[in-house]
């Protein structure tokens, strides 16, 4: 699997950023520094996520997005070689 959880809530992040907050010094490193946290980030299942704007608190700004972990596995099955 080459698509990670987080890849919708960093896509979003991205471009609110980019629409709303090129004028904050470093806003790249927002971006990625998120996108670090979320991959060392435990979740479980039935979780919900909420990322919020990371300038929320100094204009107010009141982006965010949520997301609904659902862990789910499907055609697992354990196979003995041996």
């Amino acid at each position: 699997m080459s698509d990670v959880w987080y890849k919708p809530f960093m896509a979003a992040l991205r471009e609110h950023i980019e629409q709303n907050h090129t004028d904050q010094e470093y806003y790249w490193d927002e971006i990625r520094m998120t996108s670090e946290e979320y991959a060392y980030m435990e979740v479980g299942d039935d979780e919900k996520i909420t990322l919020r704007c990371p300038w929320r608190e100094h204009c107010s700004c009141d982006w965010e997005i949520e997301g609904h972990i659902v862990i789910s596995l499907r055609n697992f099955k354990v196979v003995n070689h041996g």
